[in-house]
């Protein structure tokens, strides 16, 4: 295998690398909430209301948190969306993480998308359907957002050579 070869080779495996990576980080970060909303709902004894609330706002265009009717199906739609959103940022989080490989600076970056999706979380709950935060509190949403970056992070300091002392000093 000559030079040029080799370089494609090792190319396609970081992609293959980025690609899992992003994936199951995705999957990571969606369990995370998954799991904090069960819990949080199963306490307040209506076991998977927040998905079904949330799928309901989303696509029958729910008002009136009273006239929810938790079903399967909704659940189920809620849960492809939300898996799909967490997918999407674990690709992004893990290019990021890659990047970091050669660059510590990249790192400060992977800290600003976790601050902007947190933000952007309750600014298009804010904006689609404000209801939602009386509700569903807000500190329900960061705990469980908060939860899933934790898992996340976990993840990716695993699988990379930087250190959470250079995540904290990689906007110098």
């Amino acid at each position: 295998m000559d030079a040029g070869q080799r370089h494609l080779t090792e190319e396609i495996m970081d992609r293959s690398k980025v690609l899992y990576e992003g994936v199951m980080v995705g999957l990571a970060g969606a369990a995370a909430v998954a799991i904090w909303f069960f819990l949080y709902d199963l306490a307040a004894g209506t076991p998977f209301r927040t998905p079904a609330l949330l799928g309901a706002a989303l696509f029958e265009g729910l008002r009136d948190p009273a006239e929810l009717v938790v079903t399967s199906g909704l659940v189920l739609e809620y849960t492809a969306v939300h898996v799909l959103v967490f997918v999407v940022f674990g690709l992004a989080t893990a290019g990021l993480f890659a990047l970091s490989d050669y660059d510590r600076h990249v790192l400060f970056a992977v800290f600003m998308l976790f601050c902007c999706f947190e933000v952007a979380a309750l600014a298009a709950l804010e904006v689609l359907a404000s209801w939602l935060l009386q509700t569903l509190k807000p500190w329900s949403i960061l705990g469980a957002n908060f939860v899933a970056a934790i898992t996340m992070l976990g993840f990716l300091f695993g699988h990379h050579p930087r250190s959470i002392g250079e995540l904290l000093t990689s906007g110098e």
